[in-house]
Parts: structure tokens; sequence; C-alpha cells
């Protein structure tokens, strides 16, 4: 919440170094290391990756314009929430933090699950341990592998809780030990890249400009988390104005760090193939360090100490991120308690890192391959966090005449949107949006969204609200879409008759049940708004009359 309201006077312990560390912690994770070869390379090339990279910095740095702008407005502990509530009320500020809150516990669980596969670069399967694996969704999981993202998950939680300024100092290192060994790989392996390889489109054969336009769309998965230290302003031992510049390097070097690794992951190919589109075709039949691009270049060049660099890189990277989400999602959920959409128990620091280690823990169980779905939902999140502060930024800055603030507020609204449809339309770019299991998480969401929007109206005074819903409203198309999405999709893999048969019998079914449910409890959501609303008119009604009657005392 904004400091000069609340009053409370908070322990100024963040340097500029620190802030940085956060940003750049949270943005770059394990998908920096594996993307270049599933994603990036195959739809755009090394040149086209690169391209990519610098338009979408761009965004990011127009959409982190805005957030130093609100940063100086607003300091404080509340981040994007603060923004959206103080340029479009407390309705709008809860969809904004109930979407961001699940990027954060994406990046958080997403990075916990890919310790193991780190681990496998420099040990092999040496963690495929226990009386026997299991398996989900016809993915193989090893307790031992699951056993890595536990410990990383309940130490962290348990250093945030007992140990605080050391984890601090530990995401400093880590931030600077990740960029530190990526510009060491950097500098040794892409000099060996052959020029014709940055020259080379994808492997997909793809037009170039759709292949860079399909990478750009990526933009909020792959800077997301920078904007966390929006919530730690309170807690800067500096003056604002030099958040302009922490925002400006951790952009522009997470940038850097994507086209680095992209690049190095074309600097050497295993023997036995002719060029790196034949190896980036091939993955899929590869296992272990040659499966991982960024990680065979490093010991085709560097041998085995190349692959203990870049395990080193990667571990920070992963380990910078669970500390900065750790942080990023206990400051959302005590923001949301401070203002009564929570419960007031996740306004104590404890209860929320115990709340959020609990179901970590318990979703890493279902293993990293199961998981990839919910890298689609970190970006939804992010789409929606940046396209709110834009927002926030346009609307405010117009208020107080910025007049630049307001242009990059303006664009960056338009981008969000972009970035919106694209992620809700298929078929706009050379990846699939939003898979089966991304609509059905999705739709989970949002039917734990309006439970929790229940209980806040419920709860809340009648003085905070003004007779709109917009999040119960977007809460239902949202979950409207992803059930109707969700159908279609199974109906269009079943191959004959009886299948479709029985998908409009039992998922049908279904996606109809849940739909009504939905229908209803938005209907009596917004009932109680109204109710509530009418109780605030005639109150004010009520005060005025004394006053209009004229009549002496």
């Amino acid at each position: 919440m904004e400091q000069k309201k609340t009053g409370v006077e908070y322990d100024r312990y963040l340097s500029p170094l620190d802030v940085w560390a956060i940003a750049f912690g949270c943005a770059v994770g394990w998908g920096a290391f594996v993307m270049p070869g599933t994603t990036f390379l195959p739809i755009a090339g090394p040149l086209g990756t690169a391209v990519s990279m610098v338009i979408s910095v761009g965004i990011m740095l127009v959409i982190g314009a805005n957030f130093y702008f609100l940063m100086k407005r607003l300091p404080g502990t509340g981040g994007l929430y603060a923004y959206t509530k103080a340029a479009f009320g407390r309705d709008h500020a809860f969809l904004c933090a109930w979407f961001l809150t699940l990027s954060y516990l994406t990046i958080l669980f997403l990075n916990a699950t890919s310790l193991f596969l780190v681990i496998r670069m420099v040990f092999g399967r040496s963690l495929q341990i226990g009386y026997q694996h299991y398996s989900i969704a016809g993915n193989d999981i090893f307790m031992g592998e699951v056993g890595a993202s536990i410990i990383a998950l309940a130490g962290i939680g348990l250093l945030f809780i007992n140990a605080k300024p050391f984890l601090q100092r530990l995401q400093t290192i880590l931030a600077l030990v990740l960029l530190a060994a990526v510009a060491v790989l950097s500098v040794i392996c892409i000099p060996h890249m052959g020029a014709d390889a940055l020259r080379a489109v994808g492997t997909r054969d793809l037009n170039p400009v759709f292949g860079v336009f399909s990478l750009v769309m990526l933009a909020p998965w792959a800077f997301v988390g920078f904007e966390a230290i929006s919530l730690e302003t309170a807690h800067y031992n500096f003056k604002q104005r030099r958040i302009r510049w922490i925002l400006l390097f951790s952009i522009v070097l997470c940038g850097a760090v994507y086209i680095a690794l992209s690049l190095i992951s074309v600097s050497s190919v295993p023997d036995g193939y002719a060029s790196w589109q034949a190896y980036i075709a091939d993955l899929g039949s590869l296992e272990g360090v040659a499966a991982v691009p960024t990680f065979n270049a490093a010991k085709q060049i560097m041998g085995n100490g190349g692959v203990w660099l870049m395990a080193l890189a990667a571990f920070a990277a992963i380990l910078t991120g669970i500390i900065a989400a750790y942080r990023a999602t206990t400051r959302m959920l005590s923001t949301m308690a401070e203002d009564n959409i929570l419960s007031d128990r996740f306004s104590r620091t404890t209860y929320s890192i115990l709340f959020i280690m609990v179901v970590s823990i318990l979703i890493s169980i279902f293993g990293r391959d199961t998981l990839e779905c919910f890298m689609e939902l970190t970006s939804l999140g992010a789409i929606i966090g940046f396209g709110y502060t834009s927002a926030a930024a346009w609307v405010l800055a117009r208020r107080s005449g910025k007049r630049a603030f307001a242009v990059t507020g303006a664009v960056g609204t338009f981008c969000s949107l972009a970035f919106l449809i694209d992620k809700l339309i298929p078929g706009l770019t050379a990846y699939e949006a939003m898979s089966q299991e991304s609509l059905l998480l999705l739709m989970v969401w949002c039917a734990l969204g309006f439970l929790f929007y229940l209980r806040t109206v419920t709860r809340s005074d009648a003085l905070d609200y003004n007779g709109t819903s917009t999040s119960c409203v977007v809460l239902f198309a949202l979950l409207l879409y992803a059930a109707l999405m969700w159908l279609f999709r199974r109906l269009a893999a079943a191959d004959t008759v009886p299948a479709v048969r029985s998908i409009l019998l039992t998922d049908g079914t279904l996606t109809a049940v849940v739909i009504f449910l939905a229908l209803g409890v938005m209907t009596y959501i917004l009932h109680q708004v109204y109710r509530r609303y009418e109780e605030l008119s005639k109150s004010e009604e009520a005060g005025k009359k004394p006053a209009d009657s004229g009549k002496p005392d």
C-alpha cells in the first residue's frame, strides 16, 4: 500500500545493486537456457532471434517507463495493485493482482522444478532414485528429482523467515554470478559461430518477418519479473530518480542474455550434423547435454569446464528466480490482505511464505514436464499486469499534465492489448498460444477468483463499491472463453463419431455445469454489489437532508 497513507515506517535496506538483482534475477530463469533450442531458433533463427529481442527490449523499456512514473508517484509496497487502484479503483486492482499473483507463483515452482534438469547436465540421471518412479500425464517422475525441488523451495522459504538479510545478499551475488558466467561463455563461444549460421533462418521455413513477430509476442513471458521491484520502493535506501537507470539496465541486460545464449547455441553442434538446423530439428531424439544446445556448445568448445560454467549460470538463474518470486508473491498476497481481499493472516510475512511454500511443494510433485502448460499462464498474468500498469500511467499522467508518460502509457496499453489478442486468438503466431491443459488451468484460476471475489464482496463495507463489478464480468468472460476453447480443442482431437459423442456427453456436460455455476455466482455477486451501492446512495442522501432543509438548529 502507499507508504504515506499507512504511516508505516519501513526499513530501507535495499541498495541499487540489490534492486537490480531482484529485477534481473526474477526475469531470467531456466527458460533462457532451453528456449533457444526449443522455440527461438526454430522459429526465427539466430539473426531473427536477435532482432526480435531488440524489439522486445524496446517495448519493455516503454512499459518500464510507465513503472518508473508510477513508482515515483506512488511509493510503497503495493506495486501494481496500488497503481491500478489509484487509476481505476479497487475492483480493477483485484483483477490485476489476481493474475499477476499467478505469474509469480508459476515463476516460483517452474524454476524450482528445473533444478534437477541442471543436475542432469552435470551428473546425468543420478537423481532418478527412489523405491520407484510414478507417472502423471505420461511423464515419468522420480522422487529423487522431485526431492531437489522440494529442498530448494523449503530451504529458501525458511531462509526468508529466519535469515532474510542473508538471502538478499545471496540473491545479489547470484545475479552477478549469472551475468558474469554468461559474459565469459559468450566471449569464448560466440566467436566460433560461422557467419553463415547468423544469416540462416529457422528450421520451420517460416517467413522471417513472421518469425520475428512471433517471438516479439513472447516478450511478456521473457521479461516478466523485472517489475517486481515496484513492490519494494518503500525499502529503497536511495533516491527514487535512480530507479530509471535500474529499470533500463535490468531490461537491456535481460535481452542481452537471451541473445547471447541463442548465439551460443549455434556456435557448435555435435558430430554427425551438417548444420545447426539439422541439429536443432533432431533435438527430440537426443538426451543429456546434447539435448540442450546451450550446454552442448559449452561442452564442445570448452570441455567439461564449459558444462560446469553453464550449469553455474543456470543454477544462479533458477535460484534468483525462486528468491525473487517468493518475495513478489508474498508482497502481492499481503497487499491484497491489507485491502481486505484475502484473510488478514496473509498480511503476516511468515504465514504467506509458509502458504506459498506448501502450495509450491504440492504442485512440484507433478514434475517439470507436466507443469510446462503453466508457462502460458505466466505470460497471461504478465500481460494483464503490464496492461493495467500502462493504462494507469496513461490516466494518471494525463491528470497531472505529464505528457511524455501519457504517451508511454498509451503505447504500453496498445502493446499489451496486442499481446492479449495474440494469447487468446489461436493461429496468430508460429506457436500454440494456449494448450488444452493451459485452458483447463485458466478455468480453475478464474473459478478460484470468483470464490475470493465473493468473499471480498460479502465482507467489505459498502463504501468500497461504486455499483460496478468489472472483475466479476471479466473473470466470467475468461472462464467462458477457456471452457469453450477447451471443449472445441477436445472435439477437434477426436477422430471418430463415437469419440465426438462421448466428448459431448462427458466434457460437454462438465463445461455446461461449470459455465452455469459461474453464471450463478456472478449474478449473486452483481446483486450484492448493487444492493451495497443502493445502501451507500441512501446513506449519502440521508446525510444531505439536514443541510438541504434550511431549518435553523
